[in-house]
Parts: structure tokens; sequence; C-alpha cells
């Protein structure tokens, strides 16, 4: 049996390797798909899976995520988010730079049977489990992704494109 990472090997992660590994990014792209399942009843089309990460790792995009009201969607969220252009117009470069993080925590969210990948729809779907209990911030963070997942339920895929300033 492997033993859990003594406190000293903890220290010697990095803050940025604490972040961007791909069980949180796992937990994060569950919650997206369980918002948009909420809200269309259907999965989350892979595309946008790779669009959580980028959004919830970030400051600046995170704390608009937090701070905007469900019920405002996406459009507000862009628009709030595009009062500096710069962090709008990220978004894509984020997408493409943590690519291989948004596809190894997609991954190991079918692993972990906390997704079902539907191959023929190219579709996620969440599977109603019980993950351990995170920390009070990582719930949060969850639960804006969860709000994001609706958000994204709410409008076209292309209308998701145009208003976060990306290409798929």
């Amino acid at each position: 049996m492997i033993s859990p990472p003594s406190s000293s090997a903890r220290a010697r992660l990095s803050e940025l390797e604490r972040v961007y590994n791909p069980v949180l990014g796992a937990f994060l792209v569950w919650r997206t798909a369980q918002g948009y399942f909420s809200e269309a009843s259907h999965g989350l089309p892979i595309p946008l899976a790779y669009l959580t990460l980028p959004i919830a790792l970030h400051n600046q995009s995170r704390d608009v995520l937090i701070r905007t009201n469900q019920g405002s969607g996406l459009s507000l969220f862009a628009a709030k988010l595009g009062a500096k252009q710069e962090d709008l117009l990220a978004i894509h470069e984020r997408a493409l730079a943590l690519r291989n993080l948004s596809h190894a925590s997609i991954a190991a969210t079918a692993m972990a049977n906390m997704l079902y990948l539907d191959p023929v729809a190219a579709k996620l779907l969440p599977l109603d489990i019980k993950p351990p209990t995170p920390s009070p911030d990582i719930l949060k963070l969850g639960k804006a992704c969860e709000k994001l997942g609706v958000w994204l339920a709410r409008i076209p895929i292309e209308q998701v494109a145009s208003s976060l300033r990306i290409a798929f």
C-alpha cells in the first residue's frame, strides 16, 4: 500500500503544483457537468469542458465567476470580465495552455466514475457519486463551476464561443 505524502513532501510542492493538478480539475469539471445536466438534462459537450479550468483557475475570471449571480448568465459574466478586454481575450490562450491539464482532468473523472463519457454524442454525463469532502474554498469553487455549467447549458455552443471570444 502506498502511504500518503509526508508533510515535508507536501511542503515542497509549489503553489502551482497544488492548484494545477488533474484531481482538482476533475472535481471542477464534474461540477460543471452537474450544472450543465441540471439545466439541459443531457451531457456537457466535451469542447465546453475545456473551458472550466481556464476560467476557474485564473484569479480574475474566478472572482468574476464567483461574484456573478447564477441568474445573470454567461453574457453578463463575459461583460464583467470584458471590462478589461485582455482578461476576456485571454480565456482562449489559457484554454490552449491548459489543454493537457483539462484532458487529464476529464480522463480522471471518467476513471473515477464521476462522469460517463458518451463517445457517440461526445458528451460528459455526470454520475451521482459522493466524493470526499474537499476544503471550503474548493467547495466554493465547485459551486461556481456548477453555475458555469448552468450558463453553458442555456445558450448554443456558437454563442458561448462568441461571448467568450474563443474558437473551438
